[in-house]
């Protein structure tokens, strides 16, 4: 009978476990022997409520005993609400909001709304000496209020004045007018000295200081001022001092630019036919300028025999360098950028270094469409026509760069407010160097046309030529997107300058143009190397200056 039983618990427990929703949780109480409760489903006793908690129990499906506990209250649901009284300036208002579940109502307050004042209306004028006041009222719910517009300022007039100096500060004394207080000084800064430089001027060297004598134009007090000595400038490449030869040993050195002083003497050592030297082949321009563009080729010749030649990775900066035994060789240049030209140069044994100089000259052809010039390009020739100028003349490239040293193009427009403020200035420039250079003012803006570039040029009293011009096409052959910019072509036709922005003195304009106007700008020309001898057998391009 107990195996029955046993095997009946069992069964029931198994059934009970495969029952959705049953429990197995143990409560800790034994009812009908010893077992572990197996609970049935929750059953709702009484519900819960928004405020009221409920009931609910469920059952051992052993021994039918039963465990209850509470549902917790839910609490409102309440809705956003509506407004059923409005906020006032003065008076708060309601809004009131339903439960969802049970229907009950809450009221919230509306805080009052900010009053909406006018202007106001002064009532009292401040003065230094009385308190002003103003009246304001809303314009919502019609109350006012009356607010304080505190004192008003002093109103001065200058009793006393001290000038200031130099070196001392002067001082302004004030009275008021309506309360006749005296008030705070007022500092004036001190002015500082005028200087003007004295005749007794003494310019540094390299190695000595020099000193400027200074007279302040105010006060008179003079005081020399001392310059440091400036230090030589030393160029990167040494100058061959003595060539080496088969018996004897060579020396070089780096020459100082401004005195000629020989530093970091060198030894060269002594040719030896069988022993290669480093060859160093440089591409320049006539005024001394590298030509660094790598497509270049520069070929080396014993006799009918080519030796060596760059490529774009060994041409570096316009140098090429290459060891070969001290022979007398011939050098030529090839694939040289358009506008440029170069002889054929023969070298001497035991000079390592190797200047070919090229010449240029404006491209006699219209420029090709695309073209873009930047620092180094040789120019097309271009010619602006009478019906483009202020002046009603013709101006060609190639022409004036027969009687001028430069040519400046500078591209604006009448509407531009930088262009305005330079021109007097570069006038100026132009007055004092019109022997020397040309400047061509090109105006390209879809905006002007030459009637009012004419209009420009006569307000503003300019003298240098002027133009409307859009058929050249130059101001998008440099790339322009930003006026002023001022271009300078040096006397070669070769773009050496493009500046772009406002030149803001004289003294910057003649800086710019100075070093194309040198008597030494030209003074290495093949003409004037040919006069000394080659290129190749003098020391370096700088001894020419010396």
């Amino acid at each position: 009978m107990k195996k029955s039983l046993r095997k009946v618990l069992l069964l029931s427990a198994s059934l009970g476990l495969a029952l959705v929703g049953f429990s197995t949780a143990a409560c800790g109480q034994t009812s009908v022997g010893e077992h572990q409760h197996l609970y049935g489903p929750w059953t709702v006793i009484s519900a819960a409520t928004c405020t009221e908690n409920g009931m609910r129990s469920h059952t051992c499906v052993i021994c039918k005993g039963s465990a209850e506990e509470e549902i917790p209250a839910l609490g409102h649901n309440f809705d956003g609400g509506r407004e059923t009284k409005p906020a006032s300036c003065m008076q708060t208002g309601e809004r009131t909001q339903t439960c969802s579940r049970c229907g009950l109502t809450q009221t919230t307050d509306i805080p009052t709304a900010n009053h909406n004042w006018d202007a106001g209306v002064v009532l009292v004028q401040p003065t230094c000496q009385t308190e002003g006041s103003m009246r304001l009222t809303c314009k919502t719910c019609l109350v006012s209020q009356t607010v304080s517009l505190g004192f008003g300022a002093h109103d001065p007039v200058e009793t006393s004045r001290t000038e200031a100096k130099c070196t001392s500060d002067g001082s302004i004394s004030y009275r008021c007018t309506v309360c006749n207080q005296t008030l705070d000084d007022v500092a004036i800064p001190a002015l500082g000295h005028r200087w003007r430089l004295g005749e007794d001027d003494l310019e540094p060297t390299c190695t000595e200081a020099g000193y400027r004598d200074r007279i302040c134009e105010r006060c008179g007090q003079q005081e020399k001022q001392t310059i440091a000595s400036l230090g030589h400038e030393l160029p990167e490449e040494f100058t061959i001092d003595k060539l080496p030869t088969f018996d004897d040993t060579g020396l070089k050195s780096q020459h100082c630019i401004r005195c000629g002083a020989h530093e970091n003497v060198t030894v060269i050592p002594k040719l030896d036919e069988n022993s290669p030297i480093e060859y160093e082949f440089r591409i320049l321009r006539n005024n001394g300028n590298k030509l660094s563009e790598p497509s270049i080729v520069i070929t080396v010749y014993d006799g009918a025999q080519q030796v060596a030649q760059s490529t774009p990775s060994t041409l570096v900066n316009g140098v090429f360098r290459f060891s070969l035994l001290p022979k007398a060789y011939t050098v030529t240049v090839s694939n040289l950028p358009e506008g440029y030209s170069a002889e054929t140069v023969t070298m001497q044994p035991g000079n390592p270094y190797c200047d070919i100089y090229l010449t240029a000259a404006p491209i006699r052809s219209t420029a090709p469409s695309g073209t873009r010039y930047t620092v180094g390009s040789v120019m097309y020739d271009f010619t602006l026509s009478p019906s483009v100028t202020t002046s009603g003349k013709s101006y060609t490239l190639s022409e004036l760069l027969k009687e001028k040293k430069a040519v400046v193009l500078n591209f604006w427009a009448t509407w531009c407010g930088p262009c305005q403020s330079e021109f007097p200035l570069l006038n100026q420039v132009y007055e004092q160097l019109k022997g020397d250079i040309e400047v061509l003012a090109i105006d390209q803006s879809t905006s002007d046309n030459l009637q009012s570039v004419k209009q420009f040029a006569s307000s503003y009293g300019l003298t240098f030529p002027m133009a409307f011009d859009s058929v050249n096409r130059l101001q998008s052959m440099f790339g322009v997107t930003d006026i002023p910019t001022t271009v300078i072509i040096d006397a070669e036709g070769v773009v050496c300058e493009v500046h772009t922005g406002t030149i803001v003195s004289a003294d910057q304009f003649r800086a710019m143009f100075s070093p194309y106007l040198a008597d030494g700008y030209w003074k290495n020309t093949p003409a004037a190397v040919a006069a000394l001898g080659s290129p190749c057998i003098l020391p370096q391009k700088r001894t020419l200056m010396d």
